[in-house]
């Protein structure tokens, strides 16, 4: 095993179908291969903070795996249309015992869009919670996020896979993403005309990422939406199986230790 190989893994956004991340983290960890550094948006942002504040992918996974989208909308009661993300802050606050990426086991960055100026933005410091929070706010769906003086987003409207800062400090990149664009055979009423069109921005702003990683995950989770956070075990066990293979190649060309 090269112990000083330095591992980078980007998780994209994606609703509940982020859950799958935390089966590719737990793939991963089987195999012996443990990311250095992590960057995230949206459920990725998410499922990486709590994972870079030393939590196992399998704590992580009992943190939601019975929660309700019904109990999350609950916790944030509309606000001019919008609800605010309140049970995903409780589970921050309650599962990491600081508010600082600087504290944080590994380091972790987040993609957010700038409302004020258009941009896209990566945080990597300071306050850890309002910028989790910000990365998963999705636009007309969450309120925005204020940070300072500006009103942040979903950082998946401008980058849903923030590989940037990996580049800088990694050896190797692995991009998970969990909106993968595959035939869709029915297509109809404007539920479904507006899932295919948010996957097809998304994984438009995407393409160009995807092939500057050295692996891609990509989970079999055309099928949910994301708000099926009810159908987690499931979504859990197709990001646990897309990453096996990934994992097997990994260990094998970098020499880590898979028993």
């Amino acid at each position: 095993m090269h112990d000083k190989l330095r591992i980078g893994i980007c998780l994209s956004g994606g609703g509940a179908r982020g859950v799958a991340h935390i089966g590719v983290l737990q793939a991963l960890e089987s195999a012996g291969i443990i990311p250095y550094a992590v960057s995230g948006c949206s459920a990725g942002a998410m499922v990486g903070a709590l994972y870079c504040a030393g939590l196992p992918p399998r704590q992580i996974f009992s943190t939601i795996e019975k929660k309700s989208i019904y109990s999350i909308i609950k916790m944030g009661l509309p606000d001019k249309g919008m609800m605010e993300l309140a049970y995903f802050k409780k589970v921050l606050s309650e599962n990491i015992a600081h508010d600082s990426f600087e504290l944080l086991q590994k380091p972790f960055f987040i993609s957010v869009t700038n409302l004020n100026t258009g941009s896209a933005e990566i945080i990597g410091n300071g306050k850890l919670i309002e910028p989790v929070i910000a990365s998963q706010s999705i636009p007309l769906v969450f309120k925005p996020q204020r940070i300072g003086e500006h009103l942040y987003v979903d950082g998946g409207v401008l980058n849903n896979l923030p590989i940037e800062p990996l580049q800088e400090i990694c050896d190797i990149i692995i991009g998970v993403n969990v909106t993968p664009v595959r035939y869709a055979e029915n297509i109809s009423g404007m539920r479904d005309v507006g899932y295919r069109v948010l996957n097809l921005t998304l994984m438009q702003n995407m393409a160009s990422r995807l092939k500057q990683c050295d692996y891609i995950i990509e989970p079999d989770t055309g099928g949910y939406t994301i708000f099926d956070i009810t159908k987690s075990k499931t979504i859990y066990d197709a990001g646990y199986e897309a990453a096996l293979p990934v994992a097997e190649e990994i260990a094998n060309k970098h020499f880590f230790n898979t028993k």
